[in-house]
């Protein structure tokens, strides 16, 4: 059939040459009439002939669509399909029903998609406020933030990237699209474009970090980083051109001056804030996370496609340790420092959650519930001690932090403890030293610092636990008289 139109592009009047077909190039016909046909690429459209008019059905702008008195459906079809003479459209956004196909007016189709946990999400930010604001970057649903109180509001549109929120006020966000366009959104409500230094474009996910001490600096990263002390208004150049767009830049907490930024497998350190970044080496695979520990700028870990997974620097990346362990065969995403004395460190995989500190020997899994499901970022609200997970495919997700001193205590001095087997199916067994310092206490805590059993007075110097009623996890369990307190991790 010849038609003078593109049905397949974003013109509601199908006078663009726009598209992505194949990809978006769906069509239905009503069961029960021949004559229905329906067309999805951007936008939907249908015919009651045959084939041979078309008219626009939805719009995927709202205001546009409400306008013109057509139906709002999320751009980029992907299915269209009748079920009896119902019609569904799956898109990029959603899963969105026709209930009459033939009458067209702003309600032609209906959202099914509110509810359901679904997002990908690419970048999350994270406020230091209880009640805690979190934005989010997701693929082809742009970015929104979050409240309790309030759910999800949209903000900007297109892809949604990297995303933060203002360190002194919650109210103000800023946020990418894809290849590094950045924006605003003030208190009141409204958007400001920010302009990119020297007309540059990003990566996919281009970086893009507020500073952590001074609230209107701010710092974006092309082939070069970038820093702003005007919200973005002007921009410096603070890097030498490196080989390739960068991928990540990460600014210490402790040390404003002391940055890491990667491009592919390299790795770049200043301690200035600025000048000729210097070239790290003795870590393998492309960067995919970058760590810095929030009371020291030496101590950084990398998630990395290498088999080893993640490295581990105590000296500012002079020298490494690789962190595999007993990680399983999964891809390694995103870590962060927790702020404690123990250096708990928490690692995103395309498959759950681990968590590690410097008085384990292994990872311990810390998925609290999460779906398996690609992990795409982690961060941390101290004001409410909990750790968000921006996932690819199941939306924000949200835990308790770790709580490995569940009475506010630490150890003071290891006493010499036995405990087997680990893991454990119903019972331990805890081998105690024949201390002269007085009865043992021995408690069992879960991961978010309830304890769930208690033995006081225990004498003898091995002790049977039974464990049979518990459900399976990782717990601690802390024995602990006048000499000192031991605390270990259990699996069972």
């Amino acid at each position: 059939m010849n038609h003078p139109r593109n049905y397949l592009g974003y013109s509601t009047s199908g006078s663009d040459d726009g598209g992505q077909a194949p990809r978006n190039m769906e069509i239905a016909v009503n069961p029960f009439n021949a004559d229905e046909v329906h067309i999805g690429g951007i936008l939907t459209w249908h015919s009651f002939d045959g084939g041979l008019n078309f008219s626009c059905s939805s719009d995927w702008v709202l205001n546009g669509a409400k306008d013109a008195n057509i139906g709002y459906c999320h751009a980029d079809i992907n299915r269209l399909t009748f079920y009896n003479e119902k019609l569904y459209a799956g898109t990029d956004g959603g899963m969105f029903k026709a209930e009459n196909t033939a009458e067209l007016d702003k309600s032609y189709y209906k959202d099914l998609t509110p509810g359901l946990s679904i997002r990908h999400f690419y970048k999350i930010g994270v406020s230091q406020t209880d009640p805690v604001v979190v934005s989010g970057g997701s693929q082809d649903n742009g970015t929104s933030w979050f409240t309790q109180a309030e759910g999800w509001k949209d903000w900007i549109g297109a892809d949604g990237m990297e995303t933060f929120i203002d360190k002194y006020d919650p109210e103000i966000m800023y946020g990418m699209i894809q290849y590094g366009g950045a924006y605003r959104k003030e208190k009141s409500g409204s958007l400001t474009n920010i302009n990119a230094p020297d007309e540059r474009t990003g990566n996919w996910v281009t970086p893009f970090e507020k500073d952590p001490h001074l609230p209107n600096t701010i710092y974006v990263a092309y082939e070069a980083v970038y820093k702003s002390s005007d919200r973005g208004g002007s921009w410096t150049q603070i890097s030498q051109e490196f080989s390739y767009k960068l991928n990540h830049l990460k600014i210490a907490e402790s040390d404003n001056k002391v940055m890491y930024a990667a491009a592919q497998g390299e790795l770049y350190k200043t301690t200035t804030g600025g000048g000729t970044w210097e070239k790290l080496s003795g870590i393998s695979g492309s960067v995919n996370s970058i760590a810095i520990h929030p009371r020291d700028p030496g101590k950084i870990a990398i998630a990395s496609t290498s088999v080893n997974k993640v490295f581990v620097s105590y000296d500012g990346g002079k020298t490494w340790k690789v962190f595999l362990k007993n990680l399983p065969n999964f891809s390694a995403l995103a870590v962060v420092w927790q702020d404690d004395d123990v250096d708990g460190l928490y690692l995103g995989m395309n498959y759950g959650v681990f968590y590690i500190n410097n008085t384990m020997t292994n990872w311990i899994p810390y998925s609290t519930n999460l779906p398996n499901v690609i992990i795409n970022e982690l961060e941390i609200n101290y004001a409410d001690n909990k750790i968000y997970a921006g996932t690819y495919g199941r939306g924000l997700w949200s835990s308790p932090l770790i709580n490995l001193n569940p009475d506010n205590t630490t150890d003071q001095e290891q006493a010499k403890i036995q405990l087997y087997p680990n893991p454990a199916k119903d019972h331990i067994n805890l081998v105690l030293d024949n201390d002269k310092n007085g009865l043992y206490t021995i408690e069992v805590y879960n991961i978010h610092g309830k304890r769930i059993r208690k033995v006081s007075a225990v004498s003898t110097n091995k002790y049977h636990m039974n464990l049979a009623e518990i459900p399976d996890g990782t717990y601690f369990v802390r024995v602990s008289n006048k000499s000192g307190r031991f605390t270990g991790s259990l699996k069972l």
